[in-house]
């Protein structure tokens, strides 16, 4: 599974972007990410990267970062509230009583106002929601030098 690659139509899955003929919406995500396409396919690792986790992830989270990620309104549909814009407010810090932290979310907009280009991982959503501990995935390690020693 984590060699298989990835064609457009499994990106636009996984992105949650909207299924049209008009492939502006994928072309853009992905110069935003950075991702190139060799051959029109690309591969998890790359996405992964793109999203700032590593390369190398554990087995065990394969199911959970391959899923497609959610909007507000999918976010909103699993957790039960009727209306999106709660989503977004929970992002920006007026949850409920005694919630932690909403998952911090994934932007796809590239800065572009009106968007609605934020996207979420579902394992996080749940864990939240069921107030467990949100997953931890591996992150890339800093480039050498980019650490300053203290005093």
């Amino acid at each position: 599974m984590l060699d298989k690659p990835l064609t457009r139509t499994d990106l636009i899955a996984f992105f949650a972007l909207p299924e049209t003929e008009d492939t502006r919406p994928l072309a853009r995500v992905l110069r935003h990410l950075k991702i190139t396409l060799r051959g029109g396919t690309t591969r998890w690792p790359v996405v992964w990267r793109a999203l700032g986790l590593a390369a190398e992830q554990d087995h065990a989270h394969h199911a959970e970062l391959t899923a497609p990620l959610l909007t507000a309104r999918g976010v909103a549909d699993l957790v039960g509230v009727a209306d999106p814009s709660i989503v977004y407010r929970w992002e920006k810090g007026k949850v409920p009583a005694g919630a932690s932290s909403f998952p911090a979310s994934i932007d796809l907009s590239n800065g572009r106002k009106g968007a609605r280009a934020k996207r979420w991982r579902r394992a996080e959503v749940l864990a939240w929601h069921t107030g467990n501990e949100l997953p931890r995935y591996a992150r890339p390690a800093p480039v050498f030098g980019a650490l300053t020693p203290t005093p």
